[in-house]
């Protein structure tokens, strides 16, 4: 037997004793549950929109907030960037575990409205051309508290998505009297069921300026206190989201419990450093080599169809316990493997540092500069308008595909100071000149029309008044019919899928048709609102 055969049989024993020893790490804690009771929580984040603004932090804190709570001895489910039928069956299947739970949790991050003192929580996939059609397209809150209830101890969800309405330019109104709230009315949930806002009724919370909002942030200190009373932690919440907002976001808590006390991260209950992880699909997740906020994310990503995903988990954990199937899975799916990189081990989920510590939103004047530098390097994606859509975050992709980096496609800080440094001031300043001459001569090629011959001048004639005579009717005059151009109200829906105007979403002999695919299925009423 060769070096390598006994090396090749080494590894798979070290694999089969890892999987042992996490199995029966894993067993423990469920064989001391009665009857499959215990701490459950669900984790919904949704960011990346279809139809208006994605939002930037509901993934940051989901995964955070999942990973505290995981610490805390909870089974995690996380969701990222569901639709309507995907958030409505998560619903149900954990309605049905936390008929056998101690304590259900549900937190969601995303969009939410108000229409007639109906809280509604949006998917990715809302198109909402009317109030009418929110109920077609969303997912009521009070559907949230039930999927929550029969937990015999707390039922409780934290609704983190005070926000505006990000439909309120283009949601036409079919009932002048129904009213649209700003942030989410207040709700009267049943016993033993807490509903926290991350702002009170009738107001909006902040997303923040760092990894996570204020609310979230909040959130994750209190968890990180151990034999907390639930009471006093959301009270805890609250001063710290005031103190952060200078006064601005006040969260609040409807609902009541009994006097007995209730501990979120409760040391008594579970032994330290159990961690309850879900592993279905007979996948064993919880593993000594990982930690919790590394299994989260990957848990997040696990059954996931795109490349960039799976090269974001390998940037962030290049030398993580999954990072070989991350591999595999990329050159599976046809993606390039990133070349390995020797980083630092990551450090404990304590002590995790921000994934951009740098980062922040781009405002509009950092956008167009983006999207200038973009093209100056001859990735298109039109003209340069101070908003990142489908043209400028392909672009983005292209680029970091080309100069070697993890492909998010995300009009981010990092991205604006890589593309400074590969193009210069100089280089850019040359790029907006040729740009301008283009245009200018552009316009100076089309003729002018020429003028037409000057008239000789008529010799006034001396008026002979005739006899007034009864004149017949004028014929009436049909007006043309006007093309309308689009409403005010379809200007953000028509900016969103322009490319159902482009070969990116037409086919046939004359563009007549379009293609099946997800950019282009709202093409036909592209082309009745916006032609």
């Amino acid at each position: 037997m060769g070096p390598t055969y006994r090396a090749s049989a080494c590894r798979e024993a070290l694999q089969f004793a890892i999987v042992l020893m996490a199995t029966l790490l894993l067993a423990l804690p469920l064989l001391a549950q009665d009857g499959g009771s215990g701490r459950i929580a669900l984790i919904i984040g949704n960011g990346a929109y279809e139809n208006v603004a994605e939002l930037r932090n509901p993934r940051n804190d989901s995964a955070d907030l999942a990973a505290s709570l995981t610490a805390a001895g909870f089974q995690v489910d996380l969701h990222l960037d569901q639709d309507q039928g995907k958030m409505l069956d998560t619903l149900r299947a954990f309605r049905r575990k936390a008929d056998r739970a101690e304590i259900a949790l549900i937190y969601y991050a995303g969009h939410g409205i108000e229409i007639d003192r109906q809280n509604y929580l949006l998917p990715v996939d809302a198109v909402l051309e009317t109030d009418a059609d929110v109920n077609f397209e969303a997912v009521k809150l009070e559907t949230m508290v039930f999927a929550a209830s029969g937990a015999t101890r707390l039922s409780m969800v934290v609704v983190d998505a005070c926000r505006n309405n990000p439909f309120a330019s283009s949601m036409k109104r079919t009932n002048a009297s129904r009213s649209i709230g700003r942030g989410l009315s207040a709700i009267e949930p049943t016993k033993n069921t807490l509903v926290a806002y991350a702002a009170k009724e009738g107001t909006t919370a902040a997303d923040g300026i760092g990894r996570n909002s204020p609310y979230a942030t909040a959130l994750i200190d209190a968890l990180g206190q151990r034999d907390l009373e639930v009471g006093l932690m959301m009270r805890r919440v609250r001063d710290s989201v005031l103190k952060a907002t200078a006064g601005k976001q006040e969260p609040f808590v409807y609902g009541s419990l009994s006097a007995d006390p209730i501990y979120l991260n409760d040391t008594r209950g579970i032994a330290p450093g159990t961690t309850i992880i879900d592993t279905s699909e007979g996948r064993v997740e919880d593993v000594p080599t990982a930690n919790a906020a590394e299994i989260v994310f990957w848990k997040s990503i696990a059954d996931t169809t795109k490349p960039s995903l799976l090269e974001a988990y390998l940037d962030l954990y290049p030398d993580g316990f999954f990072a070989e199937l991350a591999n595999a899975k990329i050159e599976l799916l046809g993606g390039a493997t990133p070349p390995p990189q020797k980083v630092a081990t990551a450090a404990p989920f304590e002590t995790l540092a921000p994934v951009i510590a740098e980062d922040r939103a781009l405002s509009r004047d950092e956008l167009v500069e983006l999207q200038e530098r973009l093209s100056s390097l001859g990735h298109a994606l039109g003209s340069a308008d101070g908003v990142a859509g489908r043209r400028t975050k392909a672009a983005i992709r292209e680029y970091e595909q080309a100069e070697g980096r993890p492909v998010l496609g995300l009009a981010s800080l990092p991205v604006l100071k890589a593309l400074r440094d590969k193009v210069s001031e100089a280089e850019l300043k040359d790029w907006r000149a040729r740009k301008a001459a283009s245009v200018t001569k552009a316009k100076t090629a089309a003729p002018k029309p020429a003028k037409a011959a000057a008239r000789p001048k008529q010799v006034t004639q001396p008026k002979v008044v005739a006899p007034k005579a009864t004149a017949p009717p004028p014929p009436k005059v049909v007006a043309k019919k006007v093309t309308p151009k689009p409403s005010n109200k379809y200007t953000q829906f028509c900016g969103a899928n322009r490319q159902c105007g482009t070969a990116e979403c037409r086919s046939g002999d004359s563009g007549q048709f379009f293609k099946k695919t997800r950019n282009c299925k709202f093409c036909s009423l592209y082309s009745q609102r916006c032609r």
